[in-house]
């Protein structure tokens, strides 16, 4: 359970419009915090802020409360995940107003900012004296969809992630009818809990730095990171497709980038391109925004897609269920695009394709992604291929598993990573396999990144993931100090040893070269404070098995045939990236074959 506190004034942030309420944060309150002249029945109005924890931090909520009842709430400073945390909040507001409870459940994918949200309302209602815990006594509320699915359509795509937004706009634009269904009541999936960074080889910042790349060396990389088990076709897809996906996302999507690159491990060049925002969440709200656009496509959530209906051979629709209600339905259809992710959340299958990878180790993954489509598809006669290839990734947070994207300064050439005795064990730019499993053999199972202010200045990353900075420095998963000394006494780091791997290090990087690890970046040292020290440890973060599919994106059957009118794409297709999958492949790959599914799928269904 989240403890909540409260905090009576409003901080400066941005505009948020919830519940039908556009509230510029950083207006001064129309009443006075802890007035309790609302619950007099006088027809006066009283307003009171309370504050929540959520999953980024902090925030605060205004409630307006007139003659008893709550009229307004207003968040005022959240910085929640857009298009998940933000509408949870605008959810639980038109509940909470609609029906004058507090007894309302979490919105499914936004579990942390849910219960922030209704802590923050109860804390202001205490504060009016209107007993929080007698609200939330009152008659439940449940959220209900109220987009009606049709009884046909020509494409189903399930899942309302990267690849099933790039596959719906797809298929619409194509001229198709098309239903975009989601289990959870939030889109994006994981994409949008990402970073969103995504491989592209010659995009224009390469071509502006001069960097020489090609698809060719984007699918060798892949292919050798992934230890060759990969299916090349299907690589090769993904590594040509790259430069037009993005593209798309810029054109079609309205997805704004840095004028930055990162080398991710196993890459052999600086390639990766980085959303405006860094976070996978530019490219899902964005795709949402477009998506509602289209006149031709029926976008669903708390809708879960739960067995696959054949005519023959060939999928003809697809049966339903409405996750708020358990109602169930039938949706007809000729042709169907799964997108609906791994199973990295579904510890039990994890398990039975790969014993190692069981309930001690945490997940990055959203809770909605426990290998639905895979299931499904197996039950309609798909051929599952490389279930034991699991990844976990190695800088996640050590109690929760949580991604730590401060701990991108690693792929910006500004860290170095080091155990609790003080010494390097590998080369902090190799597979994400291959450091986890040296972080593992560590004392604690953990490792350390080591930066510097000057590091922190020039990637700007305490800046752009400031809610996660002060959420881990205050759990003391990171520490910051004026001398090492400082910093290593807070984590149970030696410190001397730590001095002789810097000066070990700062020599290397004067010499151009490190004989120890070969480092394939930027040698930059690190030279004086202050100095930041974090936690990390490996969790499960990508599944590289799944459905197998041909590089039209078609699901094969157990002899290598396509099933006709079935197509998949993202993680819930397997074969691509083999034993482990390269950091930001998965963006390539999920707009990539999302765009062939949609529109072979649009073709099939003509």
């Amino acid at each position: 359970m989240e403890r909540f506190s409260r905090r009576q004034f409003i901080a400066g942030g941005a505009v948020a419009a919830l519940g039908g309420t556009l509230a510029l944060a950083g207006c001064a309150p129309s009443g006075t915090a802890g007035s309790k002249n609302a619950a007099a029945g006088d027809g006066a109005t009283s307003t009171a802020i309370g504050s929540g924890m959520g999953k980024h931090g902090e925030f605060n909520v205004e409630v307006s409360v007139t003659d008893g009842a709550i009229d307004r709430i207003t968040v005022l400073d959240s910085r929640e995940t857009p298009g998940m945390g933000d509408v949870a909040m605008q959810k639980l507001t038109k509940l909470i107003i609609d029906n004058q409870t507090l007894n309302v459940d979490a919105v499914s994918g936004a579990t942390l900012s849910s219960m922030a949200f209704t802590g923050a309302v109860a804390s202001a209602l205490d504060d009016l004296g209107q007993k929080s815990s007698e609200w939330q006594k009152r008659d439940k509320a449940e959220y209900a969809n109220e987009t009606t699915l049709p009884e046909s359509t020509d494409v189903v795509v399930i899942g309302a992630g990267g690849a099933g937004f790039a596959a719906a706009i797809s298929a619409a634009n194509a001229g198709k009818k098309v239903v975009l269904m989601e289990k959870m009541g939030v889109l994006g999936g994981d994409t949008a809990l990402s970073g969103g960074e995504m491989a592209v080889p010659g995009n224009w910042i390469q071509v502006k730095e001069g960097i020489a790349d090609s698809p060719e060396a984007l699918a060798k990389d892949m292919l050798e990171g992934g230890d060759n088990a990969g299916d090349p076709a299907l690589v090769q897809v993904i590594a040509d497709g790259a430069l037009e996906s993005s593209q798309w996302l810029t054109f079609e999507g309205g997805v704004s980038w840095k004028h930055d690159l990162m080398q991710f491990g196993g890459h052999n060049t600086k390639r990766s391109i980085i959303p405006i925002t860094h976070s996978g969440s530019e490219m899902t709200t964005k795709l949402t925004k477009r998506v509602n656009e289209i006149d031709n496509i029926t976008l669903v959530d708390c809708t879960r897609a739960v067995e696959l209906v054949k005519n023959g051979d060939a999928i003809s629709g697809v049966k339903v269920q409405n996750t708020v209600t358990g109602e169930e339905s039938t949706v007809a259809c000729k042709a169907v695009v799964m997108a609906s992710g791994g199973f990295g959340s579904n510890i039990e299958m994890r398990v039975k394709y790969n014993p190692a990878m069981d309930d001690k180790i945490l997940s990055t993954d959203s809770v909605g992604v426990t290998g639905d489509g895979i299931t499904m598809g197996e039950a309609a006669g798909a051929n599952l291929i490389d279930m034991e290839y699991i990844q976990t990734y190695p800088v996640c947070d050590p109690s929760t598993g949580a991604l730590l994207y401060v701990g991108d300064v690693r792929l910006e050439y500004q860290a170095i990573m080091v155990n609790k005795e003080g010494d390097r064990f590998v080369e902090e730019l190799d597979r994400r396999d291959v450091i986890s499993n040296a972080i593992t053999k560590q004392s604690d199972g953990k490792g350390y990144l080591l930066f510097n202010q000057k590091g922190a200045d020039e990637t700007g990353l305490l800046v752009t993931h400031a809610d996660e900075y002060e959420n881990i420095l205050a759990r003391k998963v990171i520490a910051k100090g004026d001398t090492l000394d400082d910093v290593c006494s807070q984590m149970g780091v030696d410190a001397a040893e730590l001095q002789k791997t810097i000066d070990t290090w700062n020599q290397y990087c004067k010499d151009g070269k490190d004989p120890e690890f070969n480092y394939r970046g930027t040698m930059n040292p690190i030279e004086e404070g202050p100095y930041y020290l974090m936690a990390c440890k490996p969790a499960v973060h990508y599944t590289m098995g799944g459905l197998h599919i041909n590089t039209d994106a078609q699901v094969l059957d157990q002899t290598g045939a396509p099933i006709p009118g079935f197509y998949a794409a993202g993680e819930v297709a397997g074969h691509k990236m083999g034993t482990n999958r390269l950091g930001s492949c998965s963006m390539t790959d999920i707009y990539t074959f999302g765009r062939i599914a949609g529109t072979n799928a649009a073709a099939y269904s003509a």
